[in-house]
């Protein structure tokens, strides 16, 4: 799953991915080891807009073969559909769900992107963790017929975690967060920090934190933090330190060097010096109420 604000850029990293996916290509330092068939469902985007965008994902790709883009993705759009038929499939409707796999069967993807969440899946309460059980339930009947899943979703307000039950979660094997970035302007559509909240794999990644843009038809990556500075970040907000001292103590550097690192996590945008102090007051009530007790 990948997540993000509107407008951050979302739909253009599913586009660069499915379209790495199809041709072969490469998308940052990811690179796809075989073309393969990529089905593309559309909930939202008009359709102009839509095949407008995907022109400059396939322009905008590396390494790959464009002329296996025809042959290997398949849009299926809701804006797309006969004016008089109106019988979208509901992605949390248990009785769309034979239509949805009929659809993945005739095509045969490896690869099916969903896009977006709340566009395609009609849930009541999203904070109810039953209420994502159907839903839930398709995607891993996708996964059995051949296909990996990219489901793209919206962030919470914080834009920290995305919209819903954490129950969500469960069925992904990485979950993707992308965040405005306030020091770059998004000059075609995307300008954002990337990262990763969840991993089963094994991966040097999964602590990295990355800067991403689209500009002038190209993307543009760049490893915007080293990982021990995104550590020191994550140890601070789970309400490991009390205080920058402590953390240095504990971590065998100087209190200079925990300051200097905590200064290019806030240049970066990976946290804020409120959010620092928060998480060490809170730290530090905790310890408090612990040793009154």
């Amino acid at each position: 799953m990948v997540f993000a604000p509107p407008g951050v850029g979302k739909s253009w990293f599913s586009l660069a991915v499915a379209t790495a996916v199809a041709t072969c290509g490469t998308f940052g330092h990811w690179s796809a080891e075989s073309p393969n068939r990529v089905l593309y469902i559309d909930g939202e985007m008009d359709m102009a807009d839509l095949k407008g965008r995907a022109k400059l994902a396939i322009k905008a790709a590396e390494g790959g073969n464009p002329d296996l883009i025809r042959e290997n993705v398949v849009l299926f759009a809701r804006h797309d559909q006969p004016e008089e038929e109106d019988n979208f499939p509901d992605f949390s409707n248990p009785d769309d769900a034979d239509a949805i796999l009929a659809i993945v069967r005739q095509h045969r993807p490896q690869l099916v992107v969903l896009d977006n969440l709340s566009t395609l899946a009609t849930v009541d309460d999203e904070n109810a963790a039953a209420a994502w059980d159907n839903f839930l339930k398709l995607l891993l009947r996708i996964k059995s017929a051949g296909a990996a899943v990219l489901v793209v979703h919206h962030s919470n307000k914080n834009g920290e975690q995305y919209r819903g039950s954490s129950k969500i979660a469960t069925t992904f094997e990485a979950i993707v967060r992308l965040r405005p970035n306030p020091r770059e302007a998004a000059s075609d559509g995307a300008a954002f920090l990337l990262d990763f909240t969840k991993t089963r794999m094994q991966s040097a990644d999964s602590r990295k934190v990355f800067n991403v843009s689209f500009a002038d038809a190209r993307w543009h990556w760049d490893t915007l933090v080293d990982p021990a500075i995104a550590e020191l970040v994550r140890r601070f907000l789970d309400g490991e330190f009390k205080s920058q001292a402590e953390a240095a103590s504990v971590l065998g550097i100087s209190k200079g060097e925990v300051s200097k690192r905590l200064g290019k996590a806030y240049a970066a945008g990976l946290t804020t010096k409120a959010e620092i102090q928060a998480a060490m007051a809170a730290a530090k009530r905790n310890a408090e109420d612990g040793e009154a007790h």
